[in-house]
């Protein structure tokens, strides 16, 4: 009897540690997230297409989203449907393209700079649309 009640103070006292890590890590999400779109304001909108000659730069967050800032005041916030594995540490993938369009069709491929090799596909989801929140003049 003695061995089972170990056990479950071992238990208890391991997800003590478990429990909040995981909820930091998620808070550090959110906070990537969150600083990521600070100077973009949502705008409602939801497209399942981008125009490819208009992105002007991507930024991947975590696992979970990519940020492609447009050629002017738009970006683009894509929340794939599922994790993809690798993305937020290697922060760099490729797309084929069947057109001058990136959707949410698409396959995207993680670079996986250990090896040179392709790391894991994962689809895109919609993009939802954000623009530039207006720039905040001095006051003198």
């Amino acid at each position: 009897m003695l061995v089972k009640k170990s056990h479950v103070v071992l238990v208890f006292v391991l997800s003590m540690f478990l429990v909040p890590a995981f909820a930091m890590a998620d808070d550090a999400k959110e906070d990537k997230l969150a600083k990521a779109l600070k100077k973009y304001e949502k705008t409602g909108k939801v497209e399942r297409c981008i125009s490819v000659n208009r992105i002007d730069r991507s930024d991947v967050i975590d696992d979970y989203h990519i940020l492609f800032e447009m050629k002017g005041k738009k970006a683009y916030l894509n929340k794939l449907p599922r994790r993809c594995s690798r993305l937020g540490f290697e922060r760099a993938f490729s797309y084929k393209l069947h057109n001058s369009r990136l959707c949410n069709v698409d396959i995207i491929t993680v670079f996986d700079s250990t090896g040179g090799i392709q790391g894991p596909s994962c689809g895109l989801g919609k993009f939802i649309e954000y623009k530039k929140k207006p720039s905040k003049a001095k006051e003198e």
